[in-house]
C-alpha cells in the first residue's frame, strides 16, 4: 500500500512538470557533439529543417553519410584504444544508452539481450544469468554455485565488479542505474590479456555518461506496472566550467514474485512430512517449511548466531519480494589541463534479492543482502593513464545460514602508458589486486564459517599491448600479461593475437588466438568448514577445505570474423569461434569415513555403536575438458529515415572430454558402499573404540574436542568417465531482433524479441529440462516534447511463463507505464 502511495506521488509530480515543459518549444541547437551521439531513429523525428542543419554541422554531404558515421561507433574495450566499430580487431558490440531505453529493458541484464553470442536468463522477476556464449553448469552435476557465471568480467568504467568469494557477478550489487550509462561495450572472447583474469568468455564494460554542455541539467525516467514493479533514475549534472564538472545520480528498483511459495528439492529420495503427513518434494511457504521434517530431523533447522535467531524466516524475510536496490553515485571532473584530466566517481547500494542459491541447503532459492560502497579515481596526462579503485561493504550470499556473510575489501590499481612509433603503438602497464573476505564478525564461533577469518587474494601484474600497422590494409595486434597470483603461489600467463585486413573501406577480416584464465576465489583457496549436518540422517559430518595449490581454469580460442557493409545503411557481421576449456575445479568428495560417535557409551555400557559417516569434501581440479565450436551473425540494417532493423543469431555445440557423470552424494554412496561391504568391518569397529578409551585414558585424545573414533575410510571412486558428452547446458541456438519504427515524429514503436532453444541443466540432485522459449517484447513511446516522453512498456507480452532457469520461477507477462524526462 505504502509503495503505491509513492508511485502516485512520483507520477503525479513529473506529469504537474510536465505541463510546464510542454510550454516550452522544440526548438534545437544543434552541435557536432549531439548529432554524433544522436540514434538514427532521433535523427528520423528530426524535421527536415533540422536533418539539413545536422548534416552540414558533421561535415558529410548526404544523409546516407551521416547514418553510416552512427552505425560505425567507435569503441575502446576492444583494444583500449578509442577506434571504430567496424575496425576493431575483436569481436565487439556497442549499446548506447539510447538503444537501451527505447529498448524498455528494465535492467543492465536485461539489454544485454539486444548483444549478440549473450545468453540471458531470468531467474526471478529482474534478476538474470548473464552468460558470454556459454560453457555455463560447468563442472555439471554440482551445487547451483557452480551455474553461477565465473567466466566473465563486469566492470564499470573499467573498475571490476567481480564476486573473488565464490566467483561470478551479483548483478543487483551494481550502484548504477540507466541515467548513468553512456554505453556498453561488450567483447566476446578470452580478454585475460587486456584486463586481468576472469575475462575467460569476455568482457561486459559499463561506461558512464561524460558531462559536457549538452548534458541536460536534470533527466531521469519512472515506470511501474505489474508484480508490484516500481523503476526509477534520475541524475543532476552541471559543468561549471571549461574545468569542473559535477553529477549526482540515484536509482531504485522494486519487484515481486509471482508467488511466495518456495521450491523444497527431492534431496536424493529424502521422505518428508508435515504435520506428521506425509509429502513430496514441492512449493512450499516459509512456515509450512519451518514444519517440515527429512525423517526426525527438521528440514531447516533452527539455530542461534550471538544471541540472534537463524532460521527459515530469517533465510526469507521477504519470500514475495523478488528484488528491492537502491544506488547513489557522485562525479567529478577536473581538467587540469589540455593534456591533464582527473575523474572521480563514488557511490553506495543496498540491495536484496531472492534468487538461485550459492551453498547446499533444500531449496534452489536464497536471499541475497548486500550493502557495498566504492571510489574509483582516474586520471590521463598525455599517454600515461591511472586508475585508481576501493570497494568494500557487507554481502550475505544467504541470508539466515551461517558463515555466508562476509566482509570484503577490494582495491585495485593500474598503470598503463600509449607509446606511439611511427607505424607501431605499445601500451605497456602494471597493476596489483587485493581481494579480502572476512565472516569472522558473523559467526557464533570460529569453525561455523566457511573462512573463520579474514583471507587475502593478491594479484599483481604486468602487460604489453603491441598494435603494429605495416600497410593501411593489414594490422597485427598482439596483447600479453602475466600474473603473480599468492595463492596459488604461481605465474599464470595470457595472451591475444590479432590479425586483420581490410579488403576493403567496406570489407574487413579478421582472425584471433588467445588464452585466458580465471582466478583464485576465497571459497576454492581457503574452505575450512565442519558442518554437523542436522537435516539429513547421513553423513553426520561434512568437512569443506580449499586448495591453496590448485591449477586455474584456463580458455584458448580461436576465431575468425567477417565484417562487411554491403551498403550505407547496412552493416553485418559474422564471428566463428572454437574454444577449449581446462582445469575446472569444484568442492568433491576426497574420502568418506565410517565413525563411531558414541565410543565411550559403548565401552561404558555396552550401547549400541552408533556408526554413522564423515565426508572430507576439497577442492579439487578435475579432467573435464570442454570443447566449443559456434557461429554468430549479426546485423544492424537502417531501411529508412522510419525503420530500423537489428538481429543476431548464435549457434553452438559443447562437448566434452573426461565427463565425470556422477554427482557428490552417488560418490559419497559409492565410497560408504565400499566401507560396508568390508567383510572385517565388525572387527575394526571394535579396535576402533578401543583405541579410543585408551587415547582418553592416556590423555593423547579429548573427549569433549573429538567426539568420535574413526572406523576406517576411503577415497576411490568408480571409473566412469566419459568422452564427447554432449553438454546441453548452453541451449544449441539463441538470439534476438528488434524493430525500431517511427510513423511520425512524435510516435516511436520498439518490438524486440529474444529467443533460445532447449537446453538440460545437471544439478546435484537432479536433472531438469530447459524448454525452448520465444520472449516477445514491445516499447512504445510518444515524445510531448523534447523534455518529455511517455511511455507503455509490455515485457513477455506473449506471457511465455515457462521457466527461463532451473528451479527457478516462472515469469509471466509484464506492462508498465512511465515517462522519460530532461531538461
Amino acid at each position: 500500500m505504502l509503495k503505491t502511495k509513492y508511485i502516485i506521488i512520483v507520477l503525479f509530480s513529473l506529469f504537474a512538470c510536465a505541463g510546464v515543459m510542454a510550454q516550452e518549444g522544440e526548438k534545437t541547437s544543434l552541435t557536432k557533439e549531439k548529432v554524433l551521439s544522436m540514434t538514427t531513429e532521433e535523427l528520423s523525428a528530426l524535421s527536415l529543417e533540422d536533418l539539413m542543419s545536422a548534416i552540414d554541422v558533421v561535415g558529410v554531404s548526404s544523409l546516407e553519410e551521416l547514418y553510416e558515421l552512427l552505425l560505425n561507433k567507435d569503441v575502446t574495450s576492444a583494444s583500449k584504444s578509442e577506434e571504430s566499430l567496424f575496425d576493431s580487431p575483436l569481436s565487439t558490440t556497442v549499446l548506447s544508452h539510447d538503444q537501451i531505453i527505447a529498448s524498455g529493458a528494465t535492467t543492465i541484464e536485461e539489454a544485454l539481450r539486444l548483444v549478440p553470442g549473450l545468453i540471458v536468463r531470468e531467474k526471478t522477476n529482474g534478476n538474470f544469468d548473464v552468460h558470454i556464449r556459454g560453457n555455463d553448469n560447468l563442472p555439471a552435476k554440482n551445487m547451483l554455485l557452480y551455474s553461477e557465471n565465473m567466466n566473465t568480467l563486469v566492470m564499470i568504467n573499467g573498475r571490476p565488479v567481480f564476486n573473488y568469494s565464490h566467483g561470478g557477478t551479483l548483478w543487483e550489487t551494481l550502484p548504477v542505474g540507466f541515467e548513468d550509462i553512456d554505453r556498453i561495450e561488450v567483447v566476446r572472447g578470452p580478454s585475460s590479456a587486456l584486463y586481468g583474469p576472469n575475462a575467460l568468455s569476455g568482457v561486459i564494460n559499463i561506461i558512464t555518461q561524460t558531462i559536457t554542455d549538452e548534458s541536460p541539467l536534470v533527466s531521469g525516467n519512472v515506470q511501474a506496472g505489474s508484480l508490484n514493479t516500481l523503476i526509477g533514475d534520475i541524475a543532476y549534472r552541471e559543468k561549471l566550467n571549461d574545468k569542473i564538472s559535477i553529477g549526482v545520480t540515484g536509482n531504485f528498483e522494486a519487484r515481486d514474485r509471482e508467488r511466495e511459495e518456495i521450491l523444497i528439492y527431492d534431496r536424493g529420495g529424502s521422505q518428508y512430512s508435515l504435520d506428521g503427513q506425509p509429502v513430496d518434494p514441492g512449493y512450499y511457504n516459509v512456515g509450512e517449511i519451518n514444519r517440515m521434517r527429512n525423517g526426525s530431523l527438521p528440514v531447516w533447522p533452527p539455530y542461534d548466531v550471538k544471541g540472534e535467531r537463524y532460521d527459515i524466516y530469517k533465510s526469507f524475510p521477504d519470500p514475495e519480494q523478488a528484488k528491492e536496490r537502491r544506488g547513489i553515485n557522485a562525479y567529478l571532473d577536473y581538467k587540469v589541463s589540455e593534456s591533464t584530466n582527473i575523474s572521480l566517481m563514488a557511490g553506495h547500494q543496498n540491495s536484496q534479492a531472492v534468487t538461485s542459491s550459492m551453498g547446499d541447503v533444500p531449496t534452489p532459492y536464497t536471499t541475497k543482502i548486500a550493502s557495498t560502497s566504492y571510489v574509483d579515481m582516474r586520471a590521463n596526462y598525455k599517454g600515461l593513464s591511472l586508475q585508481a579503485n576501493y570497494n568494500g561493504g557487507t554481502i550475505d550470499y544467504m541470508s539466515g545460514n551461517e558463515g555466508f556473510e562476509l566482509d570484503n575489501q577490494q582495491l585495485n590499481l593500474q598503470a598503463e602508458y600509449d607509446w606511439n612509433l611511427g607505424k607501431v603503438s605499445i601500451r605497456p602497464g602494471v597493476s596489483y589486486q587485493s581481494m579480502s573476505y572476512d565472516d569472522s564478525e558473523h559467526i557464533a564461533k570460529v569453525g561455523n564459517g566457511y573462512l573463520n577469518q579474514k583471507r587475502t587474494i593478491n594479484i599483481l601484474a604486468g602487460s604489453a599491448r603491441f598494435d603494429y600497422r605495416p600497410t593501411d590494409k593489414l594490422r597485427l595486434v598482439a596483447a600479453l600479461r602475466a600474473e603473480k597470483y599468492n595463492k596459488p603461489d604461481d605465474v599464470y600467463a595470457s595472451w591475444q593475437l590479432v590479425g586483420s585486413y581490410k579488403i576493403s573501406d567496406d570489407n574487413i577480416v579478421r582472425a584471433v588466438y588467445s588464452r585466458a584464465n580465471q582466478s583464485s576465489f576465497l571459497v576454492n583457496t581457503y574452505s575450512n568448514y565442519t558442518w554437523n549436518v542436522v537435516n539429513m540422517e547421513y553423513p553426520r559430518i561434512m568437512q569443506f577445505d580449499g586448495n591453496e595449490d590448485h591449477d586455474l581454469k584456463t580458455m584458448d580460442m580461436f576465431e575468425v570474423g567477417y565484417r562487411t557493409r554491403p551498403a550505407k545503411s547496412l552493416f553485418l557481421d559474422i564471428e566463428a569461434f572454437y574454444t577449449i576449456s581446462e582445469d575446472f575445479g569444484a568442492l568433491m568428495p576426497s574420502s568418506t569415513s565410517f565413525a563411531v560417535f558414541n565410543p565411550l557409551d559403548v565401552a561404558m555400557t555396552g550401547a549400541t555403536p552408533d556408526v554413522n559417516g564423515i565426508v572430507n569434501i576439497n577442492y579439487q581440479n578435475m579432467d573435464l575438458v570442454a570443447k566449443q565450436q559456434g557461429v554468430t551473425a549479426s546485423f544492424d540494417w537502417v531501411i529508412s529515415e522510419k525503420l530500423v532493423a537489428n538481429g543476431n543469431f548464435t549457434y553452438q555445440q559443447t562437448k566434452l572430454d573426461n565427463y565425470f557423470p556422477l554427482n557428490r552424494n552417488e560418490v559419497v554412496g559409492y565410497q560408504a558402499g565400499v566401507l560396508s561391504a568390508d567383510p572385517d568391518l565388525p572387527t575394526k569397529i571394535g579396535q576402533a573404540i578401543a583405541d579410543y578409551v585408551g587415547g582418553v585414558q592416556g590423555g593423547l585424545i579429548n573427549p569433549e574436542e573429538q567426539t568420535y573414533a574413526i572406523v576406517s575410510s576411503t577415497g576411490g571412486v568408480p571409473d566412469v568417465e566419459q568422452d564427447d558428452y554432449e553438454h546441453k547446458a548452453t541451449p544449441s541456438y539463441f538470439g534476438g531482433f528488434s524493430l525500431t519504427y517511427r510513423p511520425c515524429k512524435k510516435l516511436e514503436i520498439f518490438p524486440q524479441a529474444y529467443f533460445f532453444g532447449e537446453q538440460t541443466f545437471e544439478n546435484q540432485y537432479s536433472t531438469e529440462t530447459i524448454d525452448a522459449k520465444f520472449l516477445l517484447n514491445a516499447k512504445v513511446s510518444y515524445k510531448a516534447n523534447d523534455n518529455l516522453t511517455f511511455f507503455v512498456n509490455g515485457r513477455n507480452i506473449l506471457n511465455m511463463k515457462d521457466r527461463e532457469f532451473a528451479y527457478m520461477d516462472e515469469i509471466p507477462g509484464m506492462v508498465l507505464g512511465g515517462l522519460n524526462f530532461k531538461f
